[in-house]
């Protein structure tokens, strides 16, 4: 039947979680043939033919949502969004709509976090700066109307870990649950013997070096500090390299003796190279939904050591494409050392990992969107034709 798609996200672009994963979805619909259309407040990157751009609020883009105040900026863009994003809706009745969480109704919604179960888990870990973000005022009340409330005809969770904390926390019926998880852009991650020469040289990093990956922005939740313990213990062979933004002068502080062979690349938007010159990511974290990090990893040949925390523990198999570790350091150096002294063990990992992110590339994720699509549809249209017979 002929479908027409409306997307819903407040940022379009090809960087992040659930704005990648609308983007793709996006191109993938489009080269399916299917008139698609991605409500949004701002587009990062160029958009391609048979996407159609519908920007709603655009003086919201003006507002910071980076730097000091940008929980003070973010309180005002993401609700402003989710009610103008909601009223422009009402101009596509016939369409079957995909919020990302930005909207406060819709078709299907894809839950790629469960807020209260991340803020149990700092809860947990005794944090409690979260406390001071406004935000999460909003999306709690957000959460409660939008996924209490069953305002959609059915949730995609991301991985199994989301699909039990939609059941425990808000009560959604598991046959209203999907999983879905998400895609990789194959051809984005990739091996690039290249990238790995040129970022190794960038950094003044040695080929025979054992190179060892972080990648986060939350350097406390994802495990940074065990990373950083687990280097201590390994031999002068090995360094660190972390992508992410936040302040590192206490990381290298716990360091220590070995501060200079923990690299700070600080945010960067060429992340595939840094996968590429590496030859393990380690990512000791406490609370993941699916982990997009550790399947770029795998997509580029690079053998993962995380914990089961969240969507990681869905396709992370001891001996196949990375292990299993404890967010501690002894452990985490101990399973790194073992397989990275072992190139074939290297080797058979490497071939785990690319087979892995084969099975999730954005070609099959899209086709059980696109299959879910044409059910809601076949549903809307049933709906209306029994309210027009009644």
């Amino acid at each position: 039947m002929l479908l027409e798609i409306v997307q819903v996200i407040q940022e379009f672009s090809c960087d992040g979680g659930a704005e990648n994963v609308s983007w793709e979805l996006a191109r993938a619909f489009a080269r399916a043939g299917i008139a698609n259309r991605v409500i949004t407040n701002r587009v990062g990157g160029v958009v391609e033919p048979g996407i159609t751009i519908e920007r709603v609020a655009p003086w919201l883009a003006r507002i910071p949502t980076r730097g000091l105040l940008r929980h003070i900026g973010r309180l005002v863009v993401v609700p402003g969004f989710s009610f103008a994003a909601t009223l422009a809706l009402r101009r596509h009745p016939q369409a079957v709509v995909i919020s990302h969480g930005d909207s406060l109704g819709g078709d299907i919604l894809v839950v790629h976090a469960v807020n209260a179960a991340s803020l149990a888990s700092k809860r947990a870990e005794g944090l409690r700066l979260w406390m001071l973000n406004p935000l999460h005022l909003w999306v709690a009340l957000r959460d409660r109307w939008m996924i209490d409330g069953l305002r959609y005809r059915r949730f995609v969770a991301v991985s199994r870990r989301v699909l039990g904390e939609l059941h425990d926390y808000h009560g959604v019926p598991e046959d209203r649950i999907q999983i879905i998880p998400n895609g990789i852009d194959l051809a984005r991650f990739a091996p690039d013997p290249e990238a790995r020469r040129a970022v190794r040289a960038e950094f003044g990093i040695a080929e025979e070096t054992r190179l060892l990956l972080f990648v986060g922005h939350e350097f406390s939740r994802k495990g940074l500090a065990h990373a950083i313990g687990a280097l201590t213990r390994l031999g002068p062979e090995y360094r660190l390299l972390v992508v992410g933004s936040e302040n590192p002068g206490p990381y290298r502080e716990l360091a220590g003796a070995r501060r200079d062979d923990v690299i700070f690349a600080g945010a960067r938007s060429d992340v595939p190279v840094f996968f590429a010159a590496s030859d393990a990511l380690v990512l000791p974290t406490s609370y993941e939904t699916f982990s997009l990090v550790c399947m770029e990893a795998m997509a580029t040949g690079v053998p993962v050591f995380a914990t089961a925390a969240g969507g990681i523990e869905d396709y992370l198999v001891d001996g196949v494409n990375g292990y299993v570790i404890q967010a501690e350091a002894g452990d985490i150096a101990a399973k790194v050392d073992r397989v990275l002294s072992d190139p074939d063990q290297v080797a058979t990992l490497r071939a785990g990992a690319l087979d892995t992110a084969r099975r999730y590339g954005w070609p099959m994720i899209s086709r059980q969107y696109i299959a879910l699509v044409d059910e809601i549809a076949r549903a809307k249209q049933a709906d209306r034709i029994l309210a027009q017979a009644v």
